[in-house]
């Protein structure tokens, strides 16, 4: 018995190096980028705006958050662009290994453009390679698992979904959704196993399909659940709860400017028209940003800084034409190549006018990293 535990041990030990091996390629691979624009040097906030925002908790955020964040919102864009490919594909056509390298690009543009100018973030960077590593690891396996075992069921099913391929869309949909609003480790994997076997049928037709599926997803699940499990109690653990809020300084505002945004708090009057608020953090802080902005709201600072990351979904031949925000760099995306994302930076009081410019430009804004 001894014996046999040992060459199972063995196996395990060799596949996970295997992996390892695979992922320190992919990372090497994805390790290079085409920077085309670069920060400015971050300026400290006056003195008189310190004062002014004083007492209120959690103000202020380090300003190379907006950059670091960037790889982390990646892995929910990826997660996004696969949900879209499943609605009409099967999951073996996405491709796998190009994400797990724009993964790694995204993240060596960003430590070169912080590089010299920020203090070394050891938090952010040790958890960006813990989720990338994470990441790598959930795309090699899948894309590995769907090319060869997969294959071959949707192959004996002749590329026709099952209802078990029906219900893993619609939890990828549900994923992607919620990712853009919530940490992804808050997602209730669990529930979906119990779920799939009540929704879907023991018998029907592609029998092989739909019980490999209802495999996979089992395992699929239940390995994504643990893991949420346990990245929620090394996060809590070690930052605490995460804020939902990020307070901006705004001018050119009022109650009755804010109140069709029930959302955004207007809690601290600096001014005349100048107010500290706070606005929802993830993607309703790029939704509301895009609203203040058309009401012609203007951001003295967000979160205490004066610099700030975008980016923006466009057809390849789209240009911005403004000089009010550089690009930094941009990536095409895998399952539409006609389209690119492009990564953007602009001064904090310049946002509104970009916004303002991107509006109607052919460009849809994709995110404001708010730190």
């Amino acid at each position: 018995m001894k014996r046999w535990i040992w060459r199972v041990l063995r196996v395990v030990l060799a596949a996970l190096g295997l992996l390892l091996i695979v992922i320190a390629a992919e990372i090497a691979i994805g390790w290079r980028c085409n920077l085309q624009g670069k920060l400015h040097p971050p300026l400290p906030p006056p003195p008189e705006r310190k004062v002014a925002s004083s007492g209120i908790k959690e103000y202020a955020r380090p300003e190379d958050d907006t950059l670091l964040s960037y790889p982390e919102w990646y892995i929910v864009w990826s997660y996004q662009e696969k949900a879209d490919f499943q609605q009409a594909h099967l999951p073996s056509g996405f491709p796998y290994l190009g994400a797990v390298r724009q993964f790694w690009s995204g993240y060596c543009c960003v430590s070169r453009l912080l590089r010299g100018k920020y203090p070394f973030n050891g938090g952010e960077q040790v958890m960006l390679m813990v989720i990338g590593t994470s990441f790598s690891a959930e795309y090699i396996l899948k894309g590995a698992y769907e090319n060869t075992v997969g294959k071959l069921s949707e192959w004996t099913s002749s590329g026709q979904p099952t209802e078990e391929d029906r219900f893993a869309y619609k939890v990828a949909r549900e994923y992607a959704d919620f990712v853009h609003v919530r940490p992804f480790y808050e997602f209730h994997f669990a529930r979906q196993v119990s779920e799939m076997w009540k929704e879907t049928s023991l018998l029907g037709a592609h029998w092989l399909r739909k019980w490999e599926r209802k495999l996979f997803l089992t395992v699929d699940y239940t390995i994504e659940a643990l893991y949420c499990w346990f990245i929620e109690k090394m996060t809590h653990l070690t930052y605490g709860s995460e804020p939902d809020v990020t307070y901006a300084w705004l001018d050119s505002a009022s109650a009755a400017v804010t109140s069709p945004l029930p959302h955004v708090k207007l809690l601290r009057q600096v001014g005349p028209a100048a107010w500290i608020a706070g606005i929802p953090r993830y993607q309703e802080f790029t939704a509301v940003a895009s609203a203040l902005a058309a009401q012609g709201v203007q951001f003295v600072d967000i979160a205490g800084n004066s610099q700030i990351l975008l980016s923006l979904l466009a057809p390849q031949d789209w240009r911005y034409a403004g000089d009010d925000a550089q690009l930094l760099f941009s990536t095409p995306i895998l399952t539409d190549p006609k389209r690119q994302r492009m990564v953007m930076r602009c001064d904090v009081p310049t946002l509104v006018r970009v916004l303002n410019a991107l509006a109607g430009s052919g460009a849809m804004v994709e995110h404001v990293y708010d730190y």
